[in-house]
């Protein structure tokens, strides 16, 4: 095979792998949970792409003023926090995150970071929900509903992704109508 078959086969396969592994997670320097990628779009504008990430959050969220707390179109850069609902147990649990999405002529980069879970009025990091200590249990099998929490955790930002590089590979529509 190719490497470009291979990679286009490790693109369309989901991140989210359920035998995965607590250590596997993408994490930053300090441990947090990091989700980033720098993505070429040929002969893009940085402008273009910066509208295509407003276009973005606007798709992805409710209430796209609501999340976004900084816009600057001279810089390419859109950064914003929202949530998504995990169901748990039958109860609704929150899971934030910031998203940034920096532009360039050709090429942008997101960063999903700053996640943490919250319910009721208690919130939780990730490296205290995934702590090894607590997500399994004696026998070394994962407790279900951490496993779950990571699983739903996975694919909304597997699904957050998908809809991000969707959004902002599309060509821009010309004004005739």
């Amino acid at each position: 095979m190719t490497m470009k078959v291979i990679l286009t086969i490790l693109f369309l396969t989901p991140f989210t792998l359920f035998g995965q592994l607590i250590d596997e997670l993408p994490k930053d320097e300090n441990g947090n949970l990091y989700f980033t990628e720098i993505i070429q779009v040929d002969s893009v504008s940085r402008n273009q792409l910066y509208l295509r990430a407003n276009q973005f959050f606007v798709k992805a969220f409710k209430s796209s003023k609501d999340v976004i707390q900084l816009a600057d179109k001279d810089d390419g850069l859109i950064e914003g926090k929202g949530f998504s609902i995990i169901i748990e147990a039958g109860v609704e649990l929150q899971m934030w995150y910031s998203l940034k999405i920096q532009s360039k002529d050709g090429r942008y980069k997101y960063e999903i970071h700053n996640l943490y879970f919250l319910y009721g009025t208690r919130s939780s990091p990730p490296s205290e929900v995934f702590d090894k200590s607590v997500y399994y249990k004696k026998n070394g099998q994962p407790r279900a509903a951490y496993e779950n929490r990571k699983n739903e955790m996975l694919k909304i930002i597997d699904r957050l992704i998908l809809e991000m590089k969707s959004t902002m590979a599309q060509k821009s529509k010309n004004n005739e109508w």
